[in-house]
């Protein structure tokens, strides 16, 4: 199976107190571990809010974290672009709107036929999506 991982999920390994189960899963899947540009966009925003040598530290596992997903990192092109449109009509129609940032993501995981991997379920799942979320799935540590 592969996965999109979801901002709160590839931002584990990062934080002060990440979950140790999730990084240690991400580190076993890291070859079928995929994400967004929008993720990484939410990512960067993160890194500029913080001050000083945390800030540069952040910025520095952030390029080495891109530098690791080189050609893992779906854009938000044409295909998918379609496939949020779609979304987001049959969304509307329901009256289920997702926040703008999730449903790019979504369409990016729909669109690469991927299992997206987050803490945020309820949005995703209304999108039709595979949801793995890791903070309620993985067994205790």
């Amino acid at each position: 199976m592969s996965w999109l991982l979801d901002t709160d999920v590839i931002g584990q390994p990062a934080k002060r107190h990440g979950d140790g189960r999730v990084v240690a899963w991400i580190e076993r899947e890291r070859n079928d571990c995929y994400t967004s540009a929008v993720v990484i966009a939410q990512l960067a925003y993160w890194v500029r809010t913080k001050e000083g040598r945390q800030r540069d530290a952040l910025q520095a596992w952030l390029t080495r974290l891109i530098e690791a997903m080189h050609g893992r990192i779906h854009g938000f092109n044409a295909s998918v672009a379609h496939v949020w449109a779609e979304q987001e009509r049959t969304l509307e129609k329901a009256g289920q709107r997702m926040p703008v940032e999730d449903s790019y993501i979504a369409a990016t995981a729909k669109r690469h036929g991927l299992t997206i991997v987050t803490g945020n379920e309820q949005d995703f799942r209304r999108a039709g999506l595979r949801v793995f979320n890791p903070f309620k799935e993985l067994p205790p540590g």
